[in-house]
């Protein structure tokens, strides 16, 4: 300890964004929250081994630890191999750009991304059948072959000889559970991304995806109306609009925080206490993908990603024999867009940074990484399921793009490059 008090004490917590230093140190923050920020990680380590002692490990008693099943030893082992990791993490893993609720809140999501990223690479090393029955020891109604939903089965919208309700069609699909799913998912993107372009490219570019994709996955056959009316103009519309508002609101607010304990009343209080569950500043996203063909790949890598992880939920579940409304699906959707949250802002500061040598932050790394290993595994399982070849005019049509994209990239590169010369002259 200083040998002038605890008074001197200095912990900080933050990083650097785009030049600007946000780092939170024990005398600017609140009497009342101050303790929350000061590093507890010896009382916590000897916490943690207590529990170990008590919990699982059999140290002070073998005899109870010998007579369990070595299957009940085994996942006892493994959620404890998980505890310590995810306690490792909300102790020293590396601070983000994020810093609201806590910044330790991040480090156990950080974690929970490499417990992730490892279970991925494990099931990777499966066989297919193996793998099916293996997720039976996530969710017990895993592990049995169900059909696909095809959407696309009966068009129609006016449907004569039902008399119950002519427009079942209809019906059916705008009061499916997916429809809200849409529109939640939308503004989480535009939260997250922030920028209506490439919002609406993203929104497009997944109606294409499903076109592409609709001779291997049933789910992706869908009637021209659900996929351009229903999905595009309604759902993604309004989930965009909505999440644009919501960025506009943050984007308006003038951030000067005051700590709980200097509010007047309760209620004033209660208030500062759920904002600490809001920004505590908000950043404009400059994504400028018409800067220059560098910049432009870089953008279009960052809507690959999206849509790559998007179309993987798809094919997992189709591998892996998982129900759309089996709750890992929720929570995997879910637990993307914690990992997406820091990964698009450390993203797109990594683009703003102007110094010469940088490199991409630990979010941005493993949202690559998660990609890279979920598409590895939709391919390997893959194998054998899907009969049906491409069309030829897919083939070609994509081939065109591909080779559309390289011919405009080329020329605009030789064309900045021309100007630069004649500007040297």
């Amino acid at each position: 300890m200083d040998q002038n008090g605890p008074s001197r004490i200095r912990r900080r917590d933050g990083v650097r964004e785009n030049g600007i230093s946000h780092t939170l140190t024990i005398e600017e923050l609140d009497p009342w929250t101050a303790w929350l920020y000061k590093p507890r990680t010896i009382t916590l380590l000897l916490v943690g081994a207590c529990f170990l002692i008590r919990w699982s490990s059999g140290v002070l008693d073998p005899d109870c630890s010998s007579s369990r099943d070595i299957v009940s030893s085994v996942k006892r082992g493994v959620w404890a191999m998980v505890a310590v990791l995810l306690t490792y993490c909300l102790l020293q893993a590396p601070s983000t750009l994020l810093i609201r609720p806590h910044p330790a809140i991040w480090r156990l999501v950080h974690g929970m991304a490499v417990v992730y990223l490892v279970a991925l690479t494990f099931l990777l090393f499966q066989n297919r059948d193996d793998a099916r029955q293996f997720m039976k020891y996530l969710h017990p109604d895993l592990g049995i072959e169900l059909p696909e939903r095809s959407y696309g089965a009966d068009c129609r919208i006016y449907v004569p000889e039902n008399t119950t309700n002519r427009f079942k069609n209809v019906y059916d699909t705008v009061f499916d559970e997916f429809v809200l799913a849409h529109i939640v998912g939308w503004w989480g993107k535009a939260i997250m991304i922030r920028n209506q372009p490439l919002l609406w490219l993203l929104s497009i570019g997944f109606e294409f995806m499903e076109l592409t994709f609709r001779h291997m996955l049933p789910n992706f056959n869908e009637c021209w109306w659900d996929s351009i009316v229903l999905d595009i103009l309604i759902c993604n519309w309004f989930g965009i609009w909505a999440g644009m508002r919501t960025v506009r609101h943050f984007d308006g607010k003038t951030y000067e925080w005051v700590g709980i304990s200097r509010q007047p009343d309760i209620m004033g209080k209660v208030k500062r206490t759920l904002e600490q569950f809001t920004p505590a500043h908000w950043d404009k996203d400059e994504w400028h993908p018409l800067q220059g063909p560098w910049r432009f790949i870089q953008v279009l890598c960052l809507c690959i990603i999206f849509l790559t992880v998007e179309l993987n939920t798809f094919f997992l579940k189709f591998c892996l024999w998982i129900p759309p409304r089996n709750p890992i699906v929720i929570y995997r959707l879910f637990f993307w867009w914690l990992i997406a949250i820091p990964a698009v802002r450390e993203y797109n500061s990594y683009l703003q940074d102007r110094k010469p040598v940088k490199k991409v932050g630990a979010f941005c790394w493993l949202t690559v990484a998660i990609c890279i290993v979920e598409l590895l595994i939709c391919i390997k399982f893959g194998h054998g399921l899907y009969p049906k070849p491409m069309p030829l005019w897919l083939v070609i049509f994509w081939m065109s793009i591909g080779i559309g994209l390289m011919v405009f990239l080329v020329a605009w590169s030789w064309q900045l490059h021309r100007a630069s010369q004649k500007k040297t002259r």
